[in-house]
């Protein structure tokens, strides 16, 4: 796990998790161009930024994790700012706060919800990735964060908990079931994804392994969705808060750069340009997939100003 930004030649910290999320000591991890670093017993590392802006790629145990590379800027004179954070967050998922005046290293920057201590899993002087503490109670709150000894004002934010039910833990063959997503924390309406990690034991409507479902709202706050079995057993669905509209990658601007990119990109890019364009038509939501493949042919060295838009795509998508 990367911050979204790092600044070139500037320390930052990076995390590695395990399947489970659970940070991971004694990790090592390749960054693209051959060095390496090894997590310490907290899971994190520190690392130096690429000396020149672009796109920096890390890779372990076959995961791998992208930031863009900015060139340094003079801070702003009050010292530390949180200029980007979100307004809504899931207690079980880490997320990302934009800024300034961070520190990179493991013990520079500190950060709170409420009165609960969160943890920041990834750094650098202008971008951080924190993930919520396990104490923290649902509700609206105000995110804290210290660099340096120096501190912002709070930030209001809202912490939300997400809990799972079935009516049957196991269902036979053709039988169908009710799963139900209740949410603490929040009255508003909210998006969220359902995702079967079963689909030899059950499935979704219309066969979906992914499903995203919209939050009734109010003091009861849930959605529900229809299981049907395949074969009795146990089966697993997982459930993920999808952040407001407002974080969300702007994903036909990121077309639009395409577009222009598969204009001046000699024939041999064509087709891998028309793929991705489709992709994000037909199915904006797999707009982490093409920012992946972005960051494949990014690392090809394309020519002059192909580069650029490609590059130009890949921040629009790194937005999150």
């Amino acid at each position: 796990m990367l911050p979204r930004i790092v600044v070139a030649g500037r320390p930052a910290m990076l995390a590695v998790l395990d399947a489970q999320g659970a940070l991971l000591p004694g990790a090592e991890v390749e960054f693209l161009g051959g060095a390496t670093v090894t997590t310490d017993a907290t899971g994190r590392a520190t690392f130096t930024a690429p000396a020149e802006a672009g796109v920096f790629v890390a890779q372990s145990g076959g995961a791998r994790a992208s930031a863009s590379v900015v060139r340094p800027q003079e801070p702003p004179p009050d010292g530390v700012q949180v200029t980007e954070s979100l307004q809504l967050i899931s207690l079980h998922e880490s997320f990302s706060v934009g800024g300034w005046g961070f520190r990179g290293e493991a013990e520079g920057t500190r950060a709170w919800l409420g009165e609960q201590p969160a943890l920041v899993l990834a750094a650098s002087p202008v971008a951080l990735v924190v993930q919520p503490g396990p104490r923290t109670p649902p509700g609206a709150t105000q995110l804290v964060i210290e660099a340096g000894g120096r501190s912002p004002g709070p930030v209001p934010i809202t912490v939300v908990s997400l809990e799972v039910s079935a009516e049957k833990k196991q269902l036979a063959p053709k039988e169908k079931g009710k799963l139900t997503v209740m949410v603490n924390g929040s009255e508003q309406r909210l998006e969220v994804e359902v995702r079967n990690s079963s689909p030899n034991v059950v499935k979704l409507p219309e066969g979906a392994e992914v499903l995203r479902l919209k939050t009734s709202g109010g003091a009861q706050n849930a959605a529900g969705v229809v299981l049907e079995g395949r074969r009795t057993g146990d089966f697993s669905v997982s459930v993920r808060l999808i952040p407001p509209v407002a974080g969300s990658p702007d994903v036909e601007a990121a077309r639009l750069k395409l577009l222009d990119a598969r204009r001046v990109a000699p024939t041999n890019w064509w087709g891998r340009l028309e793929a991705l364009i489709r992709r994000l038509e037909n199915n904006p939501q797999e707009a982490p997939k093409v920012r992946t493949e972005l960051e494949k042919m990014l690392a090809e060295k394309p020519p002059g100003e192909l580069a650029k838009l490609l590059e130009a795509a890949w921040l629009i998508l790194l937005k999150r």
